[in-house]
């Protein structure tokens, strides 16, 4: 993988609890529908060297319960070298993942939950905002992060996985 640097891609993983409160929150049973070692898909990048172009690489993905919080491994069959397994947790009132605000949580009519956080982040040495919107079901599991550097008003895909079982 072309100086991908994992830990600047890699977004924490979680789903939220659909609240009738104004305030998302989130909790560990949200994240049962994508439980789980049979997910396969890819991963698509923007490189982060000359011609700036996307990448997709080959992706597997597992998700498992751990104490204080959830262990994703991310696996990637054709750069072993490239397996990353993280823990996220779960904020203080479950109002954030990794310290990202949860700033929308919505379960579509047929029960696809999208949830966003927000937050300031840097991207190739310049100041961003960025936004990690996740989707999850039973059957499809994505989540994308968009990049708005400062001063910008258009976002661009930095990188998304996409899964299915």
């Amino acid at each position: 993988m072309k100086s991908l640097t994992l830990a600047c891609i890699l977004a924490p993983i979680i789903a939220l609890d659909a609240s009738a409160s104004e305030t998302a929150t989130l909790t560990s049973e949200s994240l049962n529908p994508i439980l789980g070692t049979d997910w396969s898909g890819s991963l698509t990048y923007q490189n982060y060297q000359p011609p700036f172009e996307d990448v997709t690489i080959e992706a597997g993905l597992e998700v498992t319960k751990v104490e204080g919080g959830f262990e994703i491994a991310y696996l990637y069959p054709n750069e072993p070298h490239a397996n990353s397994t993280s823990v996220f947790a779960i904020g203080e009132n479950g109002r954030t993942i990794m310290d990202q605000p949860i700033v929308s949580n919505q379960i579509s009519d047929d029960g696809t939950q999208t949830i966003i956080t927000a937050f300031t982040c840097e991207d190739m040495g310049r100041a961003a905002s960025c936004e990690v919107i996740y989707s999850l079901s039973q059957q499809a599991f994505s989540m994308r992060k968009m990049v708005t550097y400062d001063g910008e008003t258009e976002a661009f895909r930095r990188n998304e996985y996409a899964f299915t079982r």
